[in-house]
């Protein structure tokens, strides 16, 4: 789920407040409703998209999506092997 910093101007102002944010929760039980995708397969994650430099807290926020994704899909490869 991406630009939850136009979400909301909480995240906005701070990215580290991304996971205590009501509007953020709201937008993704949003999400997985809409998509059927669990709640614990949903990243919240904010674009490049204003600034010129890098920003060491919109990359983290991409490395644990991308870390959790690569770890679902090595689940998923593990489960399809035993079977």
């Amino acid at each position: 789920m991406t630009k939850v910093d136009e979400t909301c101007p909480l995240v906005k102002k701070d990215l580290r407040k991304m996971y205590t944010s009501r509007k953020i929760k709201e937008k993704m039980d949003l999400c997985s409703a809409t998509t059927g995708v669990p709640l614990t397969n949903i990243f919240p994650v904010k674009n490049y998209h204003d600034e010129i430099d890098t920003n060491d807290l919109i990359d983290v926020l991409m490395l644990k999506a991308l870390e959790r994704i690569i770890q679902i899909a090595h689940d998923r490869l593990k489960d399809t092997e035993s079977h």
